[in-house]
């Protein structure tokens, strides 16, 4: 394994798990939410500036890269040796830990953290919203051979003792 997709909501440990998997394997790791963004939180970047970036690692012999932005991480599907999503079976986890982390960032407002809570609710239970990309599993599909569903933060850390 050399190239590493980790993909999930916000708030289901896709950040830690790379650093943590990053320095074990000696490999570079990336957000996506460094790219989606020219200021962090606050200012996004263009669209194809971004995407032209992010496919600029997407051609690197290793990396691991974390995020949830489908646009993407579209180019890394084919490319990755070995893809984790993070997809816990309750949301309430999902809440604590943005919450938590929330109260913990000096930037964040609670405001960015309502429409966090909102996002993640209406992805998850909205038919239709955020219709303007595929869903993940369907993107998924034709690749889930190198897929792995990790189901809670016990079965995270069980993977990075494996590795």
């Amino acid at each position: 394994m050399k190239r590493i997709l980790i993909m999930g909501d916000a708030g289901r440990g896709k950040s830690t798990f790379a650093e943590k998997m990053g320095k074990k394997m000696g490999i570079a790791v990336y957000s996506t939410d460094d790219f989606f963004w020219k200021v962090k939180f606050t200012e996004a970047r263009d669209r194809l500036e971004s995407e032209k970036m992010i496919n600029e690692i997407f051609k690197k012999d290793e990396w691991i890269v974390e995020g949830s932005t489908r646009r993407l991480i579209q180019e890394a599907l084919p490319r990755a040796d070995k893809m984790y999503l993070l997809e816990f079976n309750t949301i309430f986890v999902q809440y604590a830990v943005l919450v938590k982390r929330s109260l913990s960032r000096k930037h964040e407002r609670l405001i960015d953290l309502w429409r966090l809570l909102k996002h993640i609710t209406y992805k998850k239970y909205v038919k239709g919203y955020g219709s303007h990309t595929p869903p993940l599993k369907k993107m998924l599909k034709p690749y889930m051979q190198k897929v792995k569903i990790l189901k809670s933060f016990k079965e995270i850390k069980q993977e990075l003792f494996s590795i």
